[in-house]
């Protein structure tokens, strides 16, 4: 009798832990990772100051350089809940494109000049992740709204090579510049869950800094609608945009980079 007496709380904690397990709102996962593609239609300024003084051209890699609109892009996702309702996410994806174009203006690129007629290539480079953690509150059976803080990382490089001048001397110039940091990231999310295989979501996000020999911003907002076929498996479509502005303040340059990301993502999505 006694070691019945004795077992029986654990008998009970047993039996209550499915039950706390699936006290889980319908609109998240206790684990999930999505990966897919990003169409993204890009518009890239920047202007890159020479360390010699000379204030930089303001130039479009897309008209200027030649780069195309639209690309392609892989994106993965994941995240986790501790308990019921709070958890981490983390999301990254890179952006890389390049083209060569011969100028119809003259250009000042990090203090070289490159001259009308000048065949140029052109390259831009830009890596994004955050990890953030989320409390959850649901509102009712069916949805939740959250509130996530953590760090974004972003890292931007421009390259421009071909046939400029750099004080009055014409030669082959490859000029490459880059900047990244760290920053607070806030993120503020909605979920809905239709039934247990159909949701629809809305995230917006921030990045902010303003400190320190390289500052700004990135801003982005994403729409949503999952559907799981299967239990644990599903697809997905988002569109998303985002809007970043970079200034560095630097011993070997100064610069400003602006560039609007916007298109729709497809993707797979593992869950359990």
């Amino acid at each position: 009798m006694k070691t019945t007496l004795r077992l029986l709380p654990a008998a009970l904690l047993a039996a209550l832990a499915p039950a706390a397990w699936a006290e889980k709102p319908l609109a998240l996962d206790r684990f999930y990772i999505s990966a897919g593609a990003y169409q993204a239609d890009s518009d890239a300024d920047a202007r890159i100051d020479g360390d010699n003084g000379v204030i930089g051209t303001d130039v479009n890699f897309e008209d200027d350089f030649g780069l195309t609109k639209d690309r392609v892009v892989g994106r993965l996702r994941f995240g986790f809940l501790v308990g019921d309702s709070q958890g981490i996410e983390v999301d990254g994806y890179r952006f890389h494109r390049s083209a060569r174009k011969t100028l119809d203006r003259t250009i000042v690129y990090d203090g070289s000049t490159f001259d009308v007629d000048a065949d140029v290539r052109g390259e831009l480079d830009m890596d994004f992740a955050s990890v953030a953690w989320r409390w959850w509150l649901p509102v009712g059976d069916r949805d939740v709204w959250g509130l996530g803080l953590g760090g974004g990382y972003y890292r931007v490089a421009g390259n421009v090579s071909g046939q400029g001048s750099l004080n009055g001397d014409v030669q082959p110039l490859d000029l490459h510049e880059s900047a990244s940091a760290w920053a607070p990231l806030i993120e503020l999310g909605w979920r809905h869950a239709f039934s247990e295989s159909t949701r629809i979501y809305a995230d917006v996000a921030g990045v902010r800094k303003n400190n320190g020999s390289l500052t700004g911003h990135i801003y982005n907002l994403s729409l949503g609608v999952e559907y799981f076929p299967w239990r644990n498996f599903g697809f997905g479509l988002e569109y998303g945009a985002q809007r970043i502005r970079v200034e560095a303040d630097k011993r070997s340059f100064d610069g400003v980079l602006n560039v609007h990301l916007s298109g729709p993502s497809a993707f797979v999505k593992l869950r359990y």
